[in-house]
């Protein structure tokens, strides 16, 4: 099977009689706003590149010779949840036998704010209303890509606008993973990270404004810190919170017709055509973000 990490974006299909696996898919893909076709199975592969959905069984429909698809196959056996993240990597990044880095922004609260980052472009994202839920989250995707990537780079970035739960998940993170190699977490200043806006018309970018605020967070540089000190880290960057990390978009009025907003760089990240890296480098060029 010829698997090529650069088709990112490529169109998706379903080829499939299972009526079970194309239920549970549909339903997981219509969740996430992803677009998709359905194959004949009379029909010819598409020679375009692609990327076709499939059980194990059926597999062999499929015609491989000068196909340029990629065939993620499910049997009985596998994990759903696990194939659901298998097919958002391969759509958002590409896919890839192993992955190499890994990054996790939360926005701490009643309601906290989780963005996932695969080889710096967003994957997916969460609104979790417990600390355990986000923690559920995290070792769900870990657990996932180190699979085939033991080593995988694995970093956080957390916001310190509620302390006690940043703390919180800090301490467990720390507990879960202690000793790991490839592993950073950095204490994010989220000052003003809710205030971001994006425009909300198109669908596919209907994110709440807790995962807004993790984008943001994501965004940022932070402090790094250690499971010897990290208490007193967390407690110290509280204290030394800036006021002005997101400047007035509101303020330059006279150029706003040519210069992007926060908003809209952030809805870049979200619909894949900006990676996190070359965001914060144009927010920070632009004077948007400190």
């Amino acid at each position: 099977m010829n698997y090529n990490n650069k088709l990112r974006n490529s169109p998706l299909y379903i080829l499939t009689a299972d009526l079970s696996f194309f239920y549970q898919v549909n339903k997981e893909l219509n969740k996430l706003r992803i677009p998709f076709k359905i194959l004949n199975l009379k029909k010819i592969t598409p020679r375009h590149p692609s990327i076709i959905l499939t059980t194990s069984k059926e597999e062999h429909l499929i015609e491989q010779q000068g196909s340029n698809s990629i065939v993620l196959t499910y049997s009985d056996n596998d994990n759903f949840e696990n194939y659901i993240i298998k097919i958002l990597s391969a759509i958002k990044i590409g896919y890839k036998e192993s992955y190499s880095e890994l990054l996790f922004s939360v926005d701490p609260g009643k309601r906290t704010g989780l963005m996932i980052f695969l080889e710096g472009y967003y994957l997916n994202s969460y609104c979790c209303f417990k600390p355990s839920e986000v923690i559920r989250k995290i070792i769900e995707y870990i657990e996932f890509f180190q699979i085939n990537n033991k080593n995988i780079t694995i970093t956080f970035k957390l916001g310190n606008g509620v302390l006690e739960i940043t703390q919180d998940l800090v301490k467990q993170i720390y507990s879960i993973y202690k000793n790991r190699e490839n592993l950073k977490i950095y204490i994010i200043d989220e000052f003003r990270s809710s205030k971001v806006k994006i425009n909300k018309k198109n669908k596919l970018h209907r994110v709440s404004k807790d995962e807004l605020s993790a984008l943001i967070i994501a965004l940022r540089d932070g402090v790094e810190i250690n499971p010897n000190d990290y208490l007193s880290l967390i407690k110290q960057s509280r204290k030394n919170r800036k006021s002005n990390n997101i400047k007035d978009e509101g303020n330059n009025r006279e150029d706003s017709y040519s210069r992007p907003t926060v908003g809209e760089i952030a809805l870049k990240v979200i619909d894949g055509s900006l990676a996190l890296g070359s965001a914060s480098k144009e927010l920070k060029v632009l004077n948007l973000l400190k």
